[in-house]
């Protein structure tokens, strides 16, 4: 499956949607979507539902996104990560940093609307 990733705006938040390989040749793309995403402020998530693989760049990314988003004093969600790379989160220990919510819905309501100051 071809790599692809698109910034929305949904309710409270952006949502950054993946699809695809997360690794060394998208790693670029992925990390631009992020910093755009966090720059626009308010919350972050990243919908990862259609993503096939993450490598280590990949989950670099999302914990040095995650590190920019405290930083910036906002929150940052995962979203719908498959059996596979839920786990990898899992034994890396980022899902002890990085909340990962089965839904987008759940996800939205979680984090808070505003950045704080």
């Amino acid at each position: 499956m071809e790599f692809d990733v698109h910034l929305l705006r949904q309710d409270r938040c952006a949502v950054v949607r993946v699809r695809g390989e997360i690794d060394v040749l998208s790693r670029e793309r992925f990390e631009e979507a992020m910093m755009e995403a966090l720059e626009a402020g308010g919350p972050m998530v990243v919908d990862m539902r259609e993503v096939t693989f993450c490598d280590s760049t990949g989950l670099n990314a999302i914990v040095t996104a995650n590190r920019r988003a405290l930083a910036r004093g906002t929150a940052m969600a995962l979203v719908a990560l498959p059996p596979r790379i839920r786990r990898v989160f899992r034994i890396t220990a980022v899902d002890e940093f990085i909340p990962i919510y089965d839904t987008l819905r759940e996800a939205v309501s979680a984090l808070p609307s505003t950045t704080s100051s």
